[in-house]
């Protein structure tokens, strides 16, 4: 039993494939109609707003929640009987008093692996994600960053094809995330097929090479972000304008007559603008309305562009 093999050529498929999927909690529908391919040696990444249906899709990828209707392909087949997936909860899942070798140990046992494999496959999770000098750490005595990284290695040891992260880098400060997502990219080049579930869409900018965007149940925009980028704001920059003080009525009118829209908080607001050669104008404009303008920053849309585009709104 080996964690994160890089395959070959042929089993370079999809890892696991829905199609047509409905679910619903009795009476009440959740997903509609979804259809998602998960491929190996990639990082697709999920957002949506809460209620749109996340937490539902999880539960048929790994397995605790039975579609009403639609077929389930590869790695999510038959999970009763399999540790092909394997989700890593934003909630830390592990034993307080154990040290992180313990904890893969424990887990390792839980998926049928005996003594030597047990110990094998808790020491190479550990150096997967870059635990190994705090293996004989008590988990309780660990920093947020490492705890998170443990979370990921017990997953590791029952060797998956598919690897769920729900908010990996929640409540941690720049440093451990920066670790978690050099940790998530090198787990990608073994040839795990990586699903992160997120909120956080600086996250989604440097990770996905595929994102999904879920919106009452259905998935409205699938692809590579410089591909869903380009269809959506083709050479347009977003020009985010920081205030200094809440906008007063009369402000607002202008703030919307130049295009734009709350973005962050009721204090920055953004629009999309194709600038061309008029961005010096542009800032001239903006500095003439006479707005309590603290700061303008111009740069390419991203992802949490897009996902307000849509419709979303910002977790607060």
């Amino acid at each position: 039993m080996t964690i994160g093999t890089k395959r070959t050529a042929e089993e370079a498929e999809p890892v696991a494939e829905l199609r047509n999927i409905r679910a619903a909690y009795g009476k009440n529908p959740v997903l509609s109609d979804l259809s998602l391919t998960l491929r190996s040696g990639e990082i697709f990444v999920l957002m949506g707003p809460n209620g749109a249906g996340k937490t539902t899709l999880v539960r048929v990828l790994i397995g605790r929640l039975k579609p009403v209707k639609g077929s389930i392909f590869g790695a999510c087949a038959n999970q009763s009987s399999s540790s092909a997936v394997r989700l890593v909860p934003q909630d830390i899942a592990l034993f307080p008093l154990l040290s992180a070798r313990e904890n893969c140990i424990a887990f390792a046992k839980m998926v049928g692996a005996d003594w030597r494999q047990a110990l094998s496959l808790a020491d190479h999770a550990l150096e997967l994600t870059g635990c190994k000098d705090i293996a004989s750490t008590l988990v309780g005595g660990l920093s947020g960053g490492f705890r998170r990284r443990v979370n990921i290695a017990v997953a590791l040891v029952g060797n998956p094809r598919l690897l769920i992260l729900d908010e990996p880098t929640v409540g941690i400060d720049a440093e451990a995330k920066s670790l978690i997502t050099q940790t998530i990219n090198a787990l990608k080049e073994t040839g795990i097929s990586i699903l992160i579930v997120t909120h956080d869409f600086d996250d989604a900018d440097s990770l996905a090479d595929r994102a999904g965007f879920l919106f009452d149940g259905r998935l409205i925009r699938v692809g590579a972000p410089r591909d869903l980028l380009s269809a959506v704001f083709e050479n347009k920059k977003c020009i985010e304008i920081v205030l200094s003080s809440l906008p007063e009525q009369v402000e607002q009118q202008q703030l919307r007559l130049l295009g734009a829209t709350p973005s962050r908080s009721a204090m920055i607001w953004e629009t999309f603008q194709d600038l061309g050669d008029k961005h010096p104008a542009y800032i001239l404009m903006l500095n003439d309305a006479s707005l309590p303008i603290k700061e303008i920053k111009i740069s390419d849309p991203g992802l949490g562009a897009l996902y307000r585009h849509l419709g979303g709104n910002n977790p607060t």
